[in-house]
């Protein structure tokens, strides 16, 4: 089963620079899909040919297009297949799950909606509506969705995860911690359980547990960067500069990883490490002149005090 890496989530600035979670409508409704994903006269010939397929073809081939990426492709097949089958709760998860895809959290919510009407404990369709809510930035709602799979699975670590990614985003650290600890006894051979659990740790401020369950992700998936990075900004956090710097080393090179100490230190308002370590990614390589030249400007800004509440909201992306 897959877990969702949470290294591009920004539920924690320092990492997420470096690596770099029922109404009473009608049933049968079909979700209409608007822009951004367009309609072209390829897609109008596509749908020609769609009459006379049935619907395990249909829905067979939206699989095949959602996989490669063709979103419009798969969109007509699935609309195409719901004409056929208007009450197949399936069919609306999958067009929710599309949605999602497309970054329309809006038309997923609704499709995900017209699935539970159908199906009201289909698992796929509540992990979808909740991650949907947890989108649109309803994190109670979004807890909701998840709780009322946990009835039905209680040990599924998919759901597991997705409602500890709603705890951290809800500012419930401490509970979202143990059920991390529990898929990781579930999968305990998984690398993005770990890592979960690490970015858990980090926030809590907890950075010596967070090294060790990033460790352990390590163990589990030797060739991961974004893992990788995660343990060298734990080790960093920790306290242990001379190991984060190794480890950034192996994924960005040696300028990169003094770029990315330096602005670890910034967040941290630790001034002095922070223009130390910039000023040597400026000295190891001419191409950190832009980007930890910024970082710098930005650092005696706030040095300076005229940016005081800057330092957890600059949206600074000049990291590796």
């Amino acid at each position: 089963m897959k877990i969702a890496l949470r290294a591009d989530r920004s539920l924690i600035l320092v990492v997420v620079c470096l690596v770099l979670l029922s109404g009473c409508a009608q049933k049968a409704k079909t979700v209409a899909f608007t822009p951004p994903i367009d309609r072209h006269a390829s897609e109008e010939l596509e749908e020609n040919k769609l009459n006379n397929l049935p619907l395990e073809t249909l829905v067979a081939r939206g699989e095949v297009y959602m996989a490669q990426g063709k979103l419009p492709l798969a969109r007509l097949h699935y609309l195409k297949a719901l004409d056929l089958a208007p009450e197949s709760a399936d069919i609306h998860t999958r067009l929710g799950r599309l949605f999602l895809k497309a970054g329309q959290t809006d038309q997923a919510g609704s499709a995900f909606a017209n699935a539970l009407e159908l199906e009201p404990d289909s698992i796929r369709a509540l992990v979808g509506a909740g991650k949907a809510s947890r989108l649109r930035g309803k994190g109670q709602e979004a807890e909701e969705f998840f709780h009322r799979a946990l009835l039905i699975r209680p040990e599924d670590p998919e759901v597991l995860t997705e409602l500890a990614i709603c705890y951290d985003a809800n500012g419930k650290q401490a509970q979202a911690e143990m059920l991390y600890r529990r898929v990781t006894e579930l999968l305990p051979d998984n690398s993005s359980a770990f890592n979960n659990l690490g970015f858990n740790y980090l926030l809590q401020e907890k950075y010596p547990e967070g090294v060790g369950a990033f460790q352990e992700a390590l163990m589990r998936a030797p060739r991961d960067q974004r893992v990788q990075n995660n343990l060298a900004a734990a080790c960093i956090l920790s306290g242990n500069e001379g190991q984060g710097l190794a480890l950034f080393e192996n994924t960005v090179g040696q300028a990169g990883a003094y770029n990315n100490v330096g602005y670890i230190y910034l967040v941290q308002k630790k001034w002095t490490k922070a223009e130390k370590a910039f000023a040597k990614a400026l000295e190891l390589s001419p191409d950190y002149y832009v980007k930890a030249g910024r970082n710098l400007d930005h650092l005696k800004a706030l040095h300076a005090g005229q940016s005081e509440n800057a330092t957890g909201q600059s949206g600074y992306r000049d990291l590796n």
